[in-house]
């Protein structure tokens, strides 16, 4: 039997088909130097009315990439310019009421001024909140004061979450992806950066170990340079500005 033999004998509902859907953790910084998340109030069942991350089920045609891409232009009007990775696979059996569906999560970083949220065909609402971690237990806050907890998030998404913020707190270390959530890469302070990393990592960082690591990682690898104007937008006293070159 030759292979187009086979393939025309083959019976693709054998098997059981698992659906795929594709989730997104947008991450930005507001203009308190605070990560900010942007979720998704449900509009219809299951969990309707609970907060979940934008996504949505993978097109028979779309490949991965292309899904979460057109997700992220939907969601937040922001095009695949900006970063975008493959977080993880979630594929818990009952992770969805509705049938078995294996989610892939995706990061994406963006200066909050490029994003337009906008809730979707099956959304109530669309909302930047700010991360705070108080005892290791995750809390979520608007900039009018509206606080949600990890009880009002839908389907395993505390678990998604969780797991994006490790990677960002990881990928801080080997990578310049901080640079991705400044407002204005061609012109920004140390001090701006500085606030990145301090909101990423949760914790103040001391500047001048700060100024050194900066120094040696960026500024001599020739990964941002120096420009001659200087800034006093984060500082009373004037901070020299810098350019990312990527």
């Amino acid at each position: 039997m030759t292979e187009k033999e086979f393939l025309d004998l083959y019976n693709p509902n054998k098997y059981e088909k698992p659906s795929v859907t594709v989730d997104i953790l947008i991450f930005t910084v507001n203009k308190g130097q605070k990560i900010e998340l942007l979720l998704i109030k449900r509009g219809g069942h299951p969990f309707l009315g609970k907060w979940a991350l934008p996504g949505g089920f993978v097109g028979i045609r779309e490949s991965l990439d292309e899904a979460a891409k057109r997700e992220l232009l939907e969601e937040t009007g922001v095009c695949s310019d900006y970063h975008l990775e493959q977080l993880y696979t979630f594929g818990t059996v009952n992770r969805d009421p509705r049938m078995r569906v294996i989610s892939v999560a995706y990061v994406a970083l963006a200066p909050k001024a490029d994003i337009k949220p906008k809730a979707g065909d099956d959304a109530a609402d669309a909302e930047f909140f700010q991360i705070v971690l108080n005892d290791r237990e995750l809390e979520f806050i608007t900039e009018t004061g509206r606080r949600i907890s990890v009880k009002d998030l839908a389907f395993d998404h505390e678990e998604i979450i969780r797991t994006g913020l490790r990677r960002l707190v990881g990928k801080l270390e080997y990578t310049d992806l901080a640079f991705q959530l400044l407002e204005n890469r061609q012109c920004f302070t140390i001090g701006e950066l500085k606030g990145i990393y301090e909101c990423i990592k949760g914790q103040p960082l001391d500047s001048g170990n700060f100024h050194r690591m900066f120094k040696a990682k960026y500024l001599n690898e020739d990964i941002v340079e120096e420009l001659p104007q200087t800034s006093t937008k984060y500082s009373k006293k004037p901070s020299r500005c810098y350019r990312y070159k990527r």
